[in-house]
């Protein structure tokens, strides 16, 4: 048995829903309301005595058909390709971390295309960069000499006394202070190593291709 007005209730449901998909293509607007009418017809099979209050619980389920046609809009439009942006600021960033530290730092922190934990890195493996070696060099030097022996001597060239660090002790400072030179040395490569391959991903984007969603109208007339 066929709904009294099922003619008019269907009739009406898609003129709305042709009006509201008029931007969207010919071809991909018919593809579409034939699925809807596929879809009703498959659902009104199911009813034994079809009333109006049936069918207008079909079309309930569907939704309305300018929020459907919302959707589909809202999807098919492509999203503006990003035209190329510079990476000037960032490189700069980069070198200066090698050559002078504190501008390097400051650039670092102005760009946005780095997170803060690859910022931190950046300024604190090793902090001052190469610049630091001026300020480090004598005090290393300071440092060497100051672990060597001392002997007091009389004016005739006598020993008076001799003090000298032991020879684990000293081992100890050697090997702490040839540490200390290879970091400064080879941190400043790593680390803007680092931020240059973390800036190529940043620029590059996200590797995997996100799975495309299902059509809005499909996934509505399938939980018929």
């Amino acid at each position: 048995m066929t709904a009294l007005h099922a003619d008019e209730i269907i009739t009406g449901y898609f003129a709305r829903l042709d009006t509201a998909l008029a931007p969207v293509a010919s071809d991909r607007r018919q593809e579409l309301l034939n699925d809807v009418r596929a879809h009703i017809s498959e659902a009104r099979i199911g009813l034994a005595n079809e009333t109006d209050a049936d069918l207008l619980n079909i079309l309930d389920r569907l939704g309305d058909p300018a929020d459907m046609a919302a959707a589909e809009i809202g999807r098919a439009e492509p999203t503006p390709p990003k035209g190329p942006t510079s990476m000037a600021l960032e490189i700069a960033a980069i070198v200066l971390l090698l050559l002078f530290w504190p501008v390097g730092v400051i650039l670092l922190w102005i760009s946005d295309a780095w997170t803060t934990r690859e910022k931190l890195i950046g300024t604190l493996v090793p902090p001052g960069g190469y610049l630091a070696i001026l300020v480090l060099g004598p005090l290393l030097a300071l440092g060497a000499v100051g672990t060597a022996c001392r002997t007091v001597s009389d004016e005739a060239g006598r020993v008076l006394s001799s003090t000298c660090p032991s020879s684990g002790v000293q081992t100890g400072i050697d090997i702490g202070l040839a540490l200390l030179v290879i970091v400064y040395l080879i941190g400043p490569i790593l680390s803007a190593a680092y931020l240059g391959v973390r800036l190529r991903r940043a620029r590059r984007g996200p590797s995997s291709v996100d799975r495309e969603a299902a059509p809005p109208l499909i996934d509505a007339v399938d939980t018929l």
